[in-house]
């Protein structure tokens, strides 16, 4: 499902960071703060047991957990983007 994500956010124009490094969810966390990631994506296996993707503001600390037909929106949003067509 990350694979499939990622690539539909890059088809959309979206400049995305795939962190699949062999390291705790902690230390790829702490990362994408450090080097200033908007909007963080989070494809957990708890969450995907309950359907659902995490996805964080970096801006304002939110956090959501969405169904994956609902995240691209989410994305656009929080990026300030919006929808084409």
């Amino acid at each position: 499902m990350a694979e499939n994500l990622y690539a539909e956010l890059v088809r959309e124009g979206i400049e995305v960071l795939f962190d699949d490094r062999e390291e705790s969810p902690g230390a790829k966390f702490k990362d994408a703060d450090l080097i200033g990631i908007p909007v963080r994506i989070t494809i957990g296996s708890r969450a995907l047991r309950e359907g659902l993707i995490e996805i964080r503001s970096r801006k304002t600390g939110e956090e959501w957990k969405l169904l994956r037909g609902q995240v691209l929106g989410k994305v656009r949003e929080l990026l300030g983007q919006k929808a084409e067509g």
